[in-house]
């Protein structure tokens, strides 16, 4: 497939220059607390947010809010992934986040596009995103073709690989189960490690995410067993991101809550995945997260 001439990248990307992509910068510490991908979603019909940021206006002020809260990444998305959204055009994808995607860049703030569409996802990457996060584990059938392109397979933009049922957007009915779920994932995750890998990847570029609520199922324990077997997962995916934030498996095990009043319910969960040390935590309550980090950070002295 001849790539579109957009994947022509342009700029000093490798010299780590603010015009156009400047992940070479971007480094993981694996050992130390977990960083936080403040969410950032630019739709209509988020399951939490739908239409609150979706304005570049307000979504700049939601960004910068997330930032000084202590995201250490703004995780920006134009296409929500929830059981009852609508897909966009990939132009309105683009059009939705570029402004803001471009605003926060040109700021030196790190930046997460969540699509996973090969040609919004190159738009991005010339923009100077430093992560991409893939709902579908970057199994659409044109995203070879963009990561066999020479730039791609000598950058080191992160590529975080998610699991789900449905290999898109969520959706209610699903065949795993508690007892199939966590090896599913394990080996969803080692099928596309090795893909990955095999288009030039280097591992180390390469994060994973079990996906959680709708993107396991409907029944809540699936989601409540790949949070037991966490250590289990980060045994052989060290790497790993996990987002909870809002879920509605948090809710239905308390009686149906909304979504806005799944806040403590998020926090506990979170505080939990501080406490196994997973890498990457995806939130909309930064703050709360940030000041949890403090206070385990002061007790583990």
């Amino acid at each position: 497939m001849a790539l579109p001439s957009f994947y022509r990248f342009k700029g000093n990307f490798c010299q780590g220059k603010k015009e156009g992509f400047v992940a070479s910068a971007l480094v993981f510490e694996m050992n130390s607390m977990s960083q936080i991908f403040g969410i950032l979603n630019m739709t209509t019909d988020s399951f939490s947010d739908g239409g609150l940021f979706l304005d570049p206006k307000s979504a700049k002020e939601q960004g910068q809010k997330l930032r000084n809260d202590g995201a250490d990444y703004l995780d920006i998305s134009g296409q929500s992934s929830n059981v009852k959204s609508a897909l966009v055009s990939e132009e309105l994808e683009w059009e939705r986040i570029e402004p803001t995607l471009r605003h926060f860049i040109s700021l030196g703030i790190p930046t997460s596009v969540d699509s996973f569409r090969p040609n919004v996802q190159a738009k991005a990457l010339e923009a100077g995103t430093q992560v991409l996060n893939d709902i579908t584990g970057f199994t659409h059938p044109d995203a070879r073709s963009l990561f066999k392109d020479p730039f791609l397979s000598q950058s080191q933009a992160k590529l975080i690989v998610m699991h789900s049922h449905t290999l898109g957007i969520a959706k209610e009915k699903s065949e795993l189960t508690p007892e199939n779920v966590v090896p599913t994932i394990l080996n969803f995750f080692r099928d596309r490690k090795s893909e990955l890998t095999s288009w030039g990847i280097a591992e180390e570029r390469i994060y994973f995410d079990p996906g959680m609520g709708f993107f396991l199922g409907e029944d809540p324990e699936l989601s409540f067993t790949v949070l037991r077997n966490i250590d289990r997962i980060l045994s052989e995916f060290p790497r790993l991101m996990l987002g909870v934030s809002r879920k509605s498996f948090l809710g239905n095990v308390l009686g149906g809550l909304p979504p806005k009043e799944r806040e403590m319910p998020t926090f506990a969960t979170e505080i939990y995945l501080l406490q196994k040390k997973v890498p990457m935590i995806r939130t909309h309550d930064v703050l709360k997260l940030t000041q949890a980090k403090k206070i385990l950070s002061l007790l583990g002295k």
